[in-house]
């Protein structure tokens, strides 16, 4: 028969353990405020940071912070740390809300239908070539041209103030698709402090 574990008891050491090692209090109980760092001074997987931050990019497009940590499967708590310690948002009346202005880097289709990496100001933007691409991928699978009207004559702004036209025509579009061009995904990334803008 398997011995009862105490777990009381066994909080009550890996506390006692903790401290005697200099963590706070925080650490040692394993929940580490925003300021701090995790006991195990372990670094978060890639895995887990691509998780991370598409719950983040869930949050910023409406998603509660324990939905999006539900759907991407990471911990409550430890979104809600990473949301403070990078300052992304803030709490209003109960609920996360996102002011992450953190450039990212994404992908554009120009006029010889290849793929040019620019760096934009923040999620909205962000969002918005990502609305474009999904938009290209359903033209070329549908023919239905009207699927990019909205982004006829529209252009993307970089950080540096250079306008890049999103690119509606069809034939171009398909030559595009055809072509071994890097997904979207391969291109998209957050930027943080001290990372150059493309």
């Amino acid at each position: 028969m398997a011995r009862k574990r105490d777990y009381k008891a066994e909080y009550k050491r890996r506390k006692a353990r903790g401290l005697a090692r200099g963590l706070t209090l925080s650490q040692a109980r394993g929940h580490p405020k925003a300021s701090e760092l995790s006991a195990s001074g372990k670094a978060v997987s890639a895995a887990a940071d691509a998780r991370i931050q598409s719950a983040i990019s869930a949050m910023g497009e409406g998603a509660s912070l324990t939905r999006a940590a539900k759907t991407y499967k990471v911990s409550a708590e430890r979104l809600k740390r990473t949301v403070q310690a990078k300052r992304l948002g803030s709490k209003i009346n109960n609920r996360w809300v996102l002011t992450d202005q953190r450039p990212r880097r994404v992908p554009l289709i120009n006029k010889d239908a290849q793929t040019i990496a620019v760096t934009v100001a923040g999620f909205p933007e962000a969002s918005r070539v990502g609305v474009y691409f999904n938009r290209v991928g359903r033209l070329v699978l549908t023919q239905d041209t009207s699927l990019l009207d909205e982004f006829e004559d529209e252009a993307v702004r970089d950080v540096r103030g250079n306008d890049h036209p999103l690119i509606t025509d069809p034939n171009t579009l398909i030559r595009y698709v055809q072509k071994d061009e890097p997904s979207f995904t391969e291109i998209y990334k957050v930027l943080e402090p001290g990372e150059g803008a493309i």
